[in-house]
């Protein structure tokens, strides 16, 4: 569960859906599914965790894909709404970081209870870092969407 904190935007992203552009109604099916399939009741562990990675990376892609090739196709509606998803998603993303760091450092996962202190410790600085990173981008998206709000309202 993502904790509000200094770099998250105050806009709710998920309010800004009824306005927002749709898919067809299949694909529109799809995200439900997907829903489903990753909603509150959703089974912890490394086959959920390897399904979601690809599907995130496989949607990373595509907006990729559309900011390099067609980003004339949005208007500053749709460049507010991709800055405060882009912004969710990166306070995701160091939360996810952070935590995975502090787990690594308790050797929570299994296998680091093998490995030497000195790799651990490593390890533990690099997320450590990597989080810290996370917080800056996370909070200069924000500070994008900011300055587009004032800017376009």
């Amino acid at each position: 569960m993502l904790q509000h904190t200094w770099y998250l935007d105050d806009i709710d992203w998920f309010a800004t859906l009824p306005d927002a552009p749709r898919l067809t109604d299949d694909n529109s099916t799809v995200i439900g599914q997907l829903a489903d399939l990753f909603g509150g009741e959703a089974p912890l562990g490394p086959a959920t965790t390897v399904t979601a990675t690809y599907v995130i990376l496989m949607a990373l892609e595509q907006v990729g894909e559309t900011m390099t090739y067609a980003a004339a196709t949005h208007d500053t509606t749709e460049l507010g709404r991709l800055l405060c998803g882009l912004n969710l998603i990166q306070a995701h993303l160091t939360q996810i970081i952070q935590h995975t760091a502090r787990h690594a450092d308790n050797r929570s996962f299994r296998g680091l209870a093998r490995m030497p202190a000195t790799s651990v410790q490593a390890l533990t600085a690099r997320l450590t870092t990597a989080g810290a990173v996370g917080e800056a981008l996370a909070g200069h998206l924000k500070d994008a969407h900011t300055v587009l709000r004032t800017t376009t309202a």
